[in-house]
């Protein structure tokens, strides 16, 4: 399969963000006087927050401040494709992917978005599936042992 400069750079940037979420996840808000993207108390986020980015960059589109602010709220994703009314409408994490689409543009369940998906779950799980052997692992060693008398 091959995939274009742009896309790989995408997946890249993607996965980089991602990683940096998974290992120190922050939660973030806009400083309405002048658009600055600040961090806030550390909470853990749901879901996959970087796919309603993912989506505006594999797209090139550019989805108004409002509407990005608005769908993060929710903890959701902020379709790249306007609706009829002009907004970009929010829709659930779990919503993409799903062989259902809810952007207007159907940017919800396209193959480059389904991969990152994909990827991205497979990844948490490998992570997961480390974290615990490691966790297992340290237990094992450091066990008290029993000090019995003979």
């Amino acid at each position: 399969m091959m995939i274009s400069i742009r896309s790989a750079l995408i997946l890249i940037f993607i996965l980089q963000t991602v990683s940096a979420r998974v290992v120190q996840p922050y939660k973030a808000d806009y400083d309405d006087e002048d658009n600055i993207y600040t961090p806030e108390e550390e909470e853990e986020d749901e879901g996959n927050p970087a796919m309603g980015l993912m989506m505006q960059m594999a797209y090139n589109h550019s989805i108004p401040f409002e509407d990005l602010r608005a769908c993060e709220k929710k903890k959701e994703a902020a379709c790249p494709s306007p609706s009829e009314d002009g907004s970009h409408p929010c829709i659930a994490l779990n919503d993409i992917c799903d062989h259902r689409p809810q952007c207007p543009g159907g940017e919800d369940e396209t193959p480059v978005i389904c991969f990152f998906h994909e990827m991205h779950e497979m990844e948490l799980a490998r992570l997961r599936r480390t974290a615990i052997a490691i966790y297992r692992d340290s237990m094992n060693h450091h066990a008290p042992r029993s000090h019995g008398r003979n």
